[in-house]
């Protein structure tokens, strides 16, 4: 009984090496982009916002919480860094659909930090100044001060 081999450099098993590695390579990056993926800016019917360290008030007129999410989602269009920045003394935006969180937001004068809803997945940061929040600041300023911050 004689056995023929296949030599192992054909084109036919080079092409299809090829094909399983750029699939394998693609479905790593696919998972990897939906990793990174911040959820969109939508179907929110409140904010529950507080100072570091104090109490928390929930908006829910409508108006109030369409022109933060807005203003929120023009500071998305900015380039942000990915990066799990350390903060003290900031204030809080947690975006509700209803009681499920959609976004969490993390806020300095000079800063914003969005934090990830689930783990493993990147947070980012975006250096600002007052006029990227004005919204934002004017609601800052009617709810208590942070404790121990200046």
């Amino acid at each position: 009984m004689q056995i023929s081999a296949i030599p192992f450099g054909t084109t036919d098993m080079k092409i299809r090496a090829i094909a399983i590695v750029a699939l394998g390579l693609a479905g790593l990056s696919a998972g990897a982009m939906a990793a990174d993926q911040r959820p969109q800016l939508k179907d929110v019917s409140a904010i529950r916002v507080a100072n570091y360290g104090t109490p928390s008030t929930v908006i829910k007129d409508r108006e109030q919480v369409n022109s933060i999410v807005d203003e929120l989602r023009q500071l998305r269009n900015k380039s942000w860094r990915r990066a799990d920045t350390k903060l003290s003394c900031y204030a809080t935006l947690v975006l509700l659909s209803g009681t499920r969180p959609v976004a969490l937001f993390r806020v300095r004068p000079e800063l914003v930090v969005e934090r990830p809803q689930e783990k493993g997945q990147s947070s980012y940061s975006l250096a600002v100044g007052q006029v990227d929040l004005p919204r934002i600041n004017t609601l800052l300023t009617g709810i208590p001060p942070a404790k121990d911050c200046k």
